[in-house]
């Protein structure tokens, strides 16, 4: 039997974490999710996700901080940052820091799918 595969969704918003989780767990995977970088720091210890979708703009611990945290600890998975700031300088940012793909805001659900779907082909 394949593999379920378990993605980890950080946001700080209940609305964007509830659409993400029910349109990813109707794709049968496997949804964990966190509302701030330190929580998600926590989750990929115990849960060792496959793949993480990230937002940036987040109280505590932000999407950037919590990748350079990975980043120093070499934690080796995928990571598509979801962000409203859709500038160059935050694409090139988050693309430096290791992001596999990088969606703007408002997200459109088949490209969030089809990213997710290259990554786990890859």
């Amino acid at each position: 039997m394949a593999h379920i595969k378990k993605i980890l969704i950080v946001d700080d918003s209940f609305n964007n974490l509830l659409l993400l989780e029910d349109l990813l767990t109707e794709m049968s995977y496997h949804v964990i999710s966190a509302h701030n970088g330190i929580e998600a720091m926590e989750k990929i210890e115990s849960e060792n996700p496959d793949l993480i979708l990230l937002d940036v703009m987040m109280p505590k611990m932000g999407g950037f901080e919590m990748m350079e945290k990975m980043n120093e600890a070499q934690i080796k998975i995928p990571v598509i940052i979801i962000t409203a700031k859709s500038t160059e300088e935050e694409k090139h940012k988050a693309l430096s820091l290791g992001a596999a793909d990088f969606i703007a805001k408002p997200v459109i659900i088949t490209e969030i799918l089809e990213k997710i779907e290259e990554i786990f082909l890859k």
